[in-house]
């Protein structure tokens, strides 16, 4: 139940709130019935039925009050849940880090909105006229057992409709929730590929794309709504002939052989009303919950994902000796192609080492493996002589990266560059200068956004911004994969002027096309195997 990752005292509170609410009707009820029985007893005080009207009127400013704290708590509860799922999702989908913007983009927003709308509003609706139909059906036992009975058998009718129609309903909501991620990743695209379908006249076939998903995600959207809609009035048409006609003759043949005052059958009608509309309500709320059912199982799997337990960073203190790529080789799970074998070679603290391979050979998988993020088909990554093949949760954390076309987020220079970690001005200002990014921040300062994918930079402020982010992490080694192949010669020389002259870490670069003067920078330089791959 989502309600669970609410906190505890505020559901209590909500729930009591909830009871207050349900003693609402049942006060209007009695009051109603205590009303119509002096008005048909013959009686002429009309003092006592304005005294009665009066508590009722004086009550119902009370409930009216407690109402306002009903709904505050109902708010706050939504609030509070949706921050929890939200959090919890983004940690996963981060965690994960994988480059499926389509489910993701679509889980954050329109799924989550489902889940607060169709799960966790309705999961409070239901509290509320579970507590309601406890309530009247007790009350009404009170007032009259015969009546009651005839009431409860009746509403048996619309809870088989239900039945019938929850399973339609969830089919419905999975159609509709592959169509809406299709409809959120082909406006992705359409967005993020404006320029070329700009350069290419192509726009009108872009946007029939785009166009067609919504067109069938909104199809899919108004069958499920439909479904959701007929199904409640079937509901609705069995409940009222089974739930008031039918009892309300036979309470009208009670009243007329005087079993039965005009009072009790009114209050009678009004509780049934408040322990039949409810249970027609619960299973309206039942079935958006059901229709929920395909994106909370998305949600669930992040609520119970949890990082692994032995993950940590590595200390800046902690020392690094040296790392040694022993005999490594990989083949692809998919279709078991070996992409390389036989690579060995090592690296001690401050060392710069070149590893040079055609475009193809396997470098950037190379790269992943030493991280840890892949697993070799053969050999051992080994650092201060442990073997750490594999273990992701050990090794990254001695690496820092920097590749061609880094990720910038919409946010400030300053943000881009520490990642929004607390780091002190003295250690900022030294890797911006490290960096090579003082006349950058003295120009733009350090608080100025740059912009979606970092568009208010150049090529090469952004891939110093990357450098910096690497430097701040005081990681002992730095993979560049392929860093400066997209800049012209002259940055390029400049970027690995930056990277090369820094004494305090390690770098190991990988690429297939470089400059003598930057070769000259390396300690070694390592011909892979020339064979290419697939």
């Amino acid at each position: 139940m989502s309600l669970k990752y609410a906190p505890k005292y505020r559901v209590f509170l909500f729930l009591i709130f909830c009871i207050i609410k349900a003693c609402d009707v049942l006060f209007i009820a009695y009051m109603i019935k205590l009303m119509l029985n002096l008005a048909s007893s013959g009686s002429k005080d009309v003092t006592e039925l304005i005294k009665l009207a009066t508590i009722a009127g004086i009550g119902q400013l009370f409930f009216t009050c407690s109402n306002f704290f009903y709904e505050h708590l109902k708010m706050t509860i939504i609030k509070n849940v949706n921050l929890v799922l939200k959090n919890a999702n983004l940690n996963y989908l981060v965690a994960q880090a994988k480059n499926d913007t389509k489910s993701g983009l679509s889980l954050m927003t329109n799924d989550l909105k489902q889940i607060e709308t169709g799960r966790v509003t309705a999961q409070l609706d239901m509290c509320y006229q579970s507590i309601l139909f406890i309530g009247a059906i007790s009350f009404a036992f009170i007032n009259s057992w015969q009546m009651t009975v005839i009431f409860i058998v009746a509403s048996i009718a619309p809870a088989l409709v239900q039945i019938l129609t929850s399973r339609l309903i969830t089919r419905k909501a999975k159609v509709w929730a592959n169509a809406n991620a299709d409809y959120t990743q082909h406006v992705s695209d359409s967005l993020n590929g404006a320029e070329a379908a700009k350069l290419y006249n192509v726009q009108p076939t872009i946007i029939s794309r785009a166009v067609n998903s919504a067109q069938r995600m909104e199809e899919a959207l108004r069958s499920m709504n439909f479904t959701q809609a007929w199904a409640l009035e079937v509901i609705y048409t069995v409940a009222e002939l089974f739930c008031f006609i039918i009892p309300c003759t036979i309470g009208g043949v009670l009243m007329m052989h005087g079993q039965l005052k005009v009072g009790t059958l009114v209050l009678m009608v009004d509780l049934a009303m408040n322990f039949i509309t409810p249970v027609v309500t619960i299973f309206q709320e039942f079935n958006q919950v059901k229709s929920t059912d395909p994106m909370w199982k998305k949600t669930l799997r992040a609520l119970n994902y949890s990082k692994n337990p032995h993950e940590k960073a590595i200390d800046q203190r902690d020392d690094f000796i040296d790392l040694k790529i022993d005999n490594l080789a990989y083949k692809t799970n998919k279709t078991n192609t070996e992409i390389f074998k036989d690579v060995n070679f090592s690296v001690t603290p401050g060392k710069k080492t070149l590893l040079m391979a055609p475009s193809g050979w396997g470098k950037t998988t190379l790269l992943k493996l030493m991280m840890g993020s892949k697993s070799p088909s053969k050999g051992q990554i080994l650092i201060n002589d442990q073997n750490l093949t594999n273990d992701w949760s050990k090794l990254h954390n001695y690496f820092s990266y920097v590749n061609q076309k880094p990720f910038m987020f919409d946010d400030t220079l300053r943000f881009n560059i520490t990642l929004g970690r607390k780091v002190s001005d003295q250690k900022l200002r030294q890797v911006i200068h490290e960096a090579g990014l003082d006349e950058l921040v003295k120009e733009k300062g350090l608080d100025s956004p740059i912009g979606e994918n970092g568009n208010q930079l150049s090529g090469g402020q952004i891939q110093r911004v990357e450098i910096a982010r690497a430097l701040l992490s005081h990681r002992p080694i730095l993979l560049a994969d392929e860093a400066t192949s997209a800049l012209d010669p002259h940055l390029s020389l400049e970027i690995h002027e930056t990277l090369l002259k820094n004494p305090n870490i390690a770098v190991i670069e990988v690429a297939h096309k470089i400059s003598p003067a930057e070769k000259a920078m390396f300690d070694q330089i390592i011909h892979l195997n020339q064979t290419p791959t697939d």
